[in-house]
């Protein structure tokens, strides 16, 4: 008996952005699967921030379109795409003085009414977010008085309390410093593992990247040049022509994933 095809959680389908006459994503088609972990990587300025926002609703495609549970995201309720989709941009903003737990109180925004009380049941969201991403301490502290990885994992707390099924995660290690870059990511792979969210990622680091997810979407120029497990697009050809790269890929013995060693800018390929 064959099995019925599953429905991509968020699928783009020849999705196109243009800003004036510069074209930022290209005829892009990408479906994630339920459950599933992609990273998307790619040089400065080649489209994947603004893959992401298109996939998320915050940019709107100039062509294509996106499908959120098979439907045309452009068309559902803003409510109903909060309360599936949580995405947290690059360098986030909240106003001065805000506290950590008004901060991720915030992401029960799309589960209450303008006119509704907060209840119990929203505290207890807050606080169980709050201990899953192990910040339950900083409740009452302001968010300028965190660290960098602190306030990082305040946000994400912040978009768990959305209770969506699909998580967007534009750069979420930028201008973070290794150990608080290995926190952020294992702390994202352990919400993967335990509630099986959808998780997509915009990652500079290739090494990262590929042992943090599942798939690895390489994009260049607004265009997806390769796709598929880390050990399929991790490799010198790959990220020569991706990158213009001259690099060594090695194997981490303890988790069979690819690494990454630059070497040397390589010569842009003839087709960039």
């Amino acid at each position: 008996m064959t099995t019925p095809p599953t429905t991509p959680a968020l699928e783009a389908r020849d999705v196109s952005v243009r800003f004036g006459a510069t074209s930022a994503v290209s005829n892009v088609d990408l479906a994630l699967e339920p459950g599933s972990i992609t990273a998307i990587i790619g040089p400065n300025g080649c489209g994947k921030s603004t893959l992401l926002r298109a996939m998320g609703r915050l940019a709107t495609p100039d062509d294509g379109v996106v499908l959120l549970d098979g439907e045309s995201i452009a068309r559902l309720p803003t409510r109903d795409v909060a309360r599936t989709l949580g995405i947290l941009p690059q360098s986030p903003q909240a106003p001065d003085g805000m506290t950590v737990a008004d901060l991720v109180s915030r992401g029960r925004d799309p589960h209450r009414r303008w006119y509704d009380q907060w209840s119990s049941a929203d505290e207890a969201v807050v606080a169980d977010c709050l201990a899953r991403t192990g910040i339950s301490e900083l409740a009452d502290r302001q968010l300028d008085s965190l660290s960098g990885g602190q306030r990082q994992r305040a946000w994400i707390a912040m978009v768990l309390a959305q209770g969506t099924s699909i998580l967007l995660l534009d750069e979420p290690t930028t201008f973070l410093d290794v150990v608080h870059q290995l926190d952020v990511l294992e702390l994202v792979h352990r919400l993967h593992r335990e509630q099986a969210i959808t998780i997509v990622m915009v990652l500079h680091d290739l090494s990262m990247a590929a042992r943090y997810a599942d798939r690895l979407v390489a994009v260049r120029d607004g265009r997806v040049v390769a796709d598929g497990t880390p050990r399929e697009v991790v490799t010198t050809s790959t990220l020569r022509d991706v990158f213009d790269l001259e690099c060594e890929v090695i194997v981490d013995g303890r988790t069979g994933r690819p690494i990454v060693v630059p070497i040397a800018r390589a010569a842009p390929t003839a087709a960039h």
